[in-house]
């Protein structure tokens, strides 16, 4: 019987260690030169078609070359981003699993830390920024209107009932036009959506009469005509509609605001494995047609390091956290 029992004893023993062997290495274990030991998993926090996807999907692409694996580009919209970005910052820290987030992290983090169960700011770590996007509003051409002046002069005439469609509520597009708002003593009725596509959408069918939105996600229907430009919210126009003027040169004075996009993982992930994904991402968003496709849609490619990107997200946290204080931003 006894014999029975240490024959068992053993076998039980000798199928935990198989099982030990098979299960993946803890992140301290993981060799960074043959990342990635399984498939990427990129999360888009917000719908198929936004312009966080199509970046997802170009630089997927371009990392498929350099991994000779195919990542898996899954979009999670919902909650404004948080779903996703909480799904990536509670994963396990081995860098296959890859946020697109940018100034959707220190902005949720800002709106909805209180109502968030996870700290986006210490509890996700920037891979890299990736591209920085102008912001543009945009109308359906049978709203009639054709420049910011004339789109300023409706929003007084209708007091409100104008409706704006934007691709989150409490983004930085979002804020840039309550600010506009502000400056400009217009109101007007926001519309948010899970992303910018079914905003756009919304606005090519008819629904809504404007949306601010990122300007590669409606270079294409501008240049069809489909949509109606009226103004770009940065400093200077974009190359990508270089006919589009800035709010600065229809009359906003000091009026700049621009969002920007980037990859984030856990934390909790190897500081030596995370500049290894740095190099990857950037390796991709510099290869010369993928930066001429993007900035030909409107990105501007910037492919920071690490501690660049997050050093961004820091000073985002701060530099929004005033303005919306001072402003009195609130969300509905």
């Amino acid at each position: 019987m006894k014999a029975f029992l240490s024959r068992r004893a053993a076998l039980v023993l000798a199928g935990a260690a198989f099982t030990l062997s098979l299960a993946p290495a803890s992140a301290e274990e993981i060799d960074v030169s043959k990342y990635p030991q399984g498939t990427v998993r990129i999360v888009v926090t917000s719908s198929a078609g936004a312009s966080a996807d199509a970046l997802a999907r170009t630089v997927a692409r371009e990392l498929g070359k350099i991994w000779g694996k195919d990542p898996v580009v899954e979009n999670v919209p919902g909650s404004n981003g948080n779903i996703g970005l909480e799904q990536v910052a509670n994963s396990k820290p081995d860098g296959l699993t890859i946020a697109v987030g940018g100034d959707k992290v220190p902005l949720n983090a800002i709106f909805y830390g209180p109502e968030l169960k996870t700290d986006l700011i210490k509890d996700l770590s920037t891979v890299t920024k990736a591209v920085a996007n102008p912001q543009i509003i945009v109308v359906r051409p049978s709203l009639g209107v054709k420049n910011l002046d004339e789109y300023l002069k409706l929003a007084k005439e209708k007091d409100g009932a104008l409706t704006v469609g934007t691709p989150s509520n409490g983004g930085a597009h979002h804020i840039g036009h309550l600010l506009l708002g502000e400056k400009t003593n217009t109101k007007y009725t926001f519309i948010p959506y899970k992303g910018g596509a079914p905003a756009v959408t919304d606005l090519l069918g008819g629904h809504i009469d404007a949306v601010i939105i990122t300007l590669a996600a409606v270079t294409e229907h501008v240049r069809a005509g489909r949509l109606v430009a009226i103004g770009v919210s940065t400093a200077a126009r974009s190359p990508a509609l270089p006919d589009v003027p800035t709010f600065q040169e229809q009359g906003i004075k000091d009026f700049d605001v621009s969002t920007w996009q980037g990859f984030h993982v856990s934390a909790k992930t190897p500081r030596p494995l995370v500049e290894k994904i740095n190099r990857d991402f950037v390796k991709a968003l510099t290869a010369p047609e993928v930066k001429s496709f993007l900035e030909g849609q409107g990105f501007s490619v910037v492919a920071s390091t690490a501690e660049q990107g997050d050093a961004t997200v820091r000073s985002d946290f701060e530099r929004y956290g005033a303005v919306i204080k001072a402003a009195n931003i609130k969300l509905d």
